[in-house]
């Protein structure tokens, strides 16, 4: 067979030498050699017209530089796409109803795998390619249109009619077979229809590669669930008129849930650069570059140094940016691993920045360019914001204007010709840096665009850096009215505006920037901060009268930013400022009235609680401590910031919440606490949500060695969500009571069946609970002998040493 039909024998060819592939992996010959393959089995005639044209605009773009940087040395020249490719490892999947491939953590089920040219050819041979579909997925800078334009390039037309259609280049609101039209006037200058292009006489295959699919959804902001099922349907219809014809879609990983999936749809998921594609491209670029290195005596690009920036280094176009920065006299061999990432993501914008300036006004005098420096990362950083406020890694062109003319008082450039439009303040601003990815579609014959960042890393640390900025000329300010004695009023105004609309704990990189940028100010520089956001915190829970900015909303139209949310979002951004700043912050330093420290941060907690996102949230919970404690005979708070360390849980005075310590903890404390079992109950249900704090309060004198797992877990028993809080509790008081020794025996058993509610990593945690259930069965084992039986435990643990446990326990205490 391998004989007789060509393409068994090049799969045979494959699986010979796999054993090899394995040992110096795949990735050396690229794609280049996938034309070879498919030109082995290819049986059409020689390609002409509109075919071969199609053929020799795609194979021109391997001659074109991988990317466009304009102010490189007139000696370098960036490398072109056929050099500078390196084949991305991926992974694959077919999808079913359960498939989740716009979550990363979905795909870790499946294996990476090296052979992209072999998975191509097996693909584009295969009569499923014409029945659905092929989605190929990846980061921003991943690499997804230049693998589309590699393929677009070495399919050969002899067996292939290949069309690449980049949508942000074709009318959104267009069928596709229009839009495959458009991109083939566009690449050859011809109009033809489809029918008269794809004739089943010729004997080949249409390959329509559709380059952007999450940009046609981000731009347009249309919903076009159905666009892959369009496209399924679509290839149906060719293959009814005998025209087979192959589908790939490129979209970015996050988008891929806002379009339902064909059956059995398959999807490849580009991964980030592993050491060999890290090692392969610093080889190919110190080749390329050895004149340029020689003549300027500079030290080629040190794979070590590369490697220890793999955050940047595992995105091709990140990668090519780090490359461009070390030409700079070695600039990033310079740096090295040893600065944190903080301060290399400064000196690379920075960097950039200044070229920026330079390019735009020679011989301006340091100050000039230094000014022009800050004026641009402050541009730079208003989109960071744009894309933070509104809970996105993207921004429209209209609305990243918008913010620019309030926020900036930006404006467009002007005409530089009466036929040419003026660039409009985003384009102006994102134009000027590379590592910002424009997208774009067209709509009603009108252009949009939408603007992200290659990695989000760099809007983070820009989103961090305006703020750390900002707070510093705030203090300073205020220490010039201090000191001649001036009433301090602070205009806070921008600052508001850039802080009051999403939790500055909605993304961890942000904090930890953060962290890094204030950790490195001087102490009395830190302390100046404090006791400035200090005084603005106070201010913060008070309406604004009257804001320049007021008309800054960067909200989307499912979004309602309500005034208590900007409130509470403000205020929790402050307080965040502060426990970075200072370490720690006393409830006194917040609440300076007398007696409401514990009343005003209850009261505040629970407004921060109800109106800021679940996940910024929780992670506000991992970086701050808060220990209650008692200063001076009344109860405070300490709020510490944790940070990264978060491996321990904070300690606290568990009779807090009480107004004294009680004298003993047996189990009446429950009872002492709650006098009425009926209004405890009618109490924890008005709450709706808050029950496990009060639970917690409720059981911390009767298990202190509990307190801090009880409200982490939770069972599911009997079509209820439950804790093992609510059994124990439930126990307590009907332990403390006359009842129904049954009532009793159903209480028990639930407690013991909870404790399969615990992680397996929280298996401690699990044992300290079966001890305080145990220990309290050994007091009312006589209540319950004949009642409590193994039968009513319905016990099935998946760790047998709990279940063993728990037998041994009843059988000795002679329940069963």
């Amino acid at each position: 067979m391998s004989t007789e039909v060509p393409e068994v024998g090049s799969w045979v060819n494959r699986t010979d030498h796999q054993a090899t592939r394995a040992l110096i992996g795949d990735l050396g010959a690229g794609l280049t050699d996938l034309r070879r393959d498919l030109l082995s089995v290819a049986t059409g005639p020689r390609a002409e017209g509109v075919r071969a044209a199609l053929s020799r605009s795609y194979q021109a773009l391997l001659d074109k530089p991988i990317v466009s940087v304009a102010d490189l040395p007139p000696e370098v020249r960036m490398p072109p796409l056929a050099e500078a490719y390196i084949v991305p490892s991926f992974r694959q999947a077919v999808t079913d109803s359960a498939a989740r491939p716009a979550e990363q953590r979905w795909w870790q089920a499946f294996p990476v795998r090296d052979d992209l040219r072999g998975f191509l050819f097996g693909y584009l041979t295969h009569p499923a390619a014409t029945q659905s579909p092929l989605l190929v997925l990846g980061q921003p800078g991943a690499g997804k249109s230049l693998l589309t334009k590699i393929v677009a390039a070495q399919l050969p037309p002899e067996e292939f009619l290949v069309v690449r259609v980049p949508l942000r280049e074709v009318q959104a609101e267009h069928d596709l077979q229009t839009q495959i039209e458009s991109a083939v006037r566009q690449a050859t200058g011809e109009s033809i229809h489809w029918p008269m292009l794809h004739r089943p006489d010729t004997n080949t295959v249409a390959v329509i590669i559709l380059d952007g699919f999450d940009e046609l959804l981000q731009v347009t902001g249309v919903s076009s669930s159905d666009y892959l099922e369009k496209v399924a349907a679509f290839q149906a219809r060719e293959a009814e008129q005998s025209r087979p014809t192959a589908v790939m879609v490129t979209s970015r990983t996050v988008v891929a849930d806002r379009a339902r999936l064909p059956s059995e749809t398959v999807v490849i998921h580009l991964e980030p650069f592993g050491d060999r594609q890290i090692a392969q491209w610093v080889g190919m670029w110190n080749a390329r570059h050895t004149g340029y290195f020689h003549s300027r005596r500079l030290e080629p690009l040190d794979l070590d140094t590369v490697r220890g920036l793999r955050e940047l280094a595992a995105q091709p176009l990140l990668l090519t940016m780090l490359g461009r920065y070390d030409m700079d006299g070695n600039a990033l061999r310079l740096v090295g691993v040893r600065l944190g990432r903080a301060e290399l993501y400064e000196r690379l914008l920075v960097r950039f920045a200044e070229r920026e300036a330079l390019k735009s006004g020679r011989g301006l005098p340091d100050r000039d360019v230094n000014w022009t420096v800050r004026r641009e990362l402050t541009r730079l950083s208003v989109v960071a914001f744009a894309m933070f406020n509104r809970n996105s890694q993207w921004v429209t062109g209209d609305e990243l204007s918008s913010d620019l003319v309030i926020l900036l008082s930006e404006t467009a450039a002007r005409k530089t010709n009466q036929f040419q439009a003026p660039l409009d303040p985003g384009e102006l601003v994102v134009g000027k840096f590379f590592f910002v990815h424009e997208s774009q579609a067209i709509q009603d014959t009108k252009k949009r665009k939408s603007y992200e960042f290659l990695h989000s890393t760099f809007g983070e640390y820009l989103v961090a850096r305006l703020t750390v900025l900002e707070i510093l000329e705030l203090a300073e300010v205020a220490r010039g009215h201090r000191s001649h004695a001036r009433p301090v009023r602070h205009d806070d105004d921008f600052l508001h505006a850039l802080l009051s609309h999403a939790p500055l704990s909605a993304r961890e990189s942000v904090l930890e920037f953060l962290q890094d940028l204030l950790a490195d100010l001087p102490p009395d520089t830190r302390e100046l901060l404090k006791t400035t956001l200090l005084e603005i915190f106070r201010d913060a829970l008070y309406a604004r009268t009257s804001s320049q900015y007021g008309s800054y909303r960067p909200g989307r139209v499912k979004e309602l930013r309500t005034l208590p949310m900007r409130l509470a979002v403000y205020s929790l951004n402050l307080l965040i400022l502060l426990a970075i700043c200072g370490g720690t912050v006393g409830g006194k330093e917040l609440f300076p009235e007398p007696m409401q420290v514990v009343s005003r941060w209850r009261s505040l907690t629970r407004f921060w609680r109800s109106q800021v996102p679940y996940n910024a949230w929780v992670n506000l919970a991992r970086v701050l401590d808060v220990e209650r404690t008692w200063r001076d005979g009344e109860r405070t708070v300490l709020i510490r910031w944790a940070g990264r360390d978060t491996s321990s849980p904070p300690d606290g005075d568990l009779y807090w919440t009480y107004d004294k310590a009680p004298e003993d903890t047996d189990r009446g404390h429950v009872s002492w606490m709650y006098e009425d079992f009926q209004m405890a109950a009618r109490s924890l249900h008005f709450l709706c949500g808050y029950e496990e704090e009060l639970l917690l309060h409720a059981v911390a004198p009767l298990a202190p060695e509990l307190s801090r797992s009880l409200t982490t877990v939770a069972g599911y028993w009997e079509d209820q969500a439950k804790s093992p809080a609510h059994a124990l509790l439930r126990m307590w008081m009907l332990s403390s009571r006359a009842c129904a020794a049954a009532d009793l025996a159903d209480a028990y058993a639930e407690c013991l069946r909870m404790s399969q509610a615990f992680a397996p990593f929280a298996e401690t945690d699990a044992l300290a609970y079966l001890d305080v259930v145990l220990g309290h069965l050994a007091l009312d084992a006589a209540r319950l002998r004949g009642v409590l039986t193994l039968d009513r435990l319905h016990l099935h643990h998946n760790k047998p040493s709990i279940e063993s446990r728990i037998r041994t326990a009843v059988a000795e205490l002679g329940l069963a």
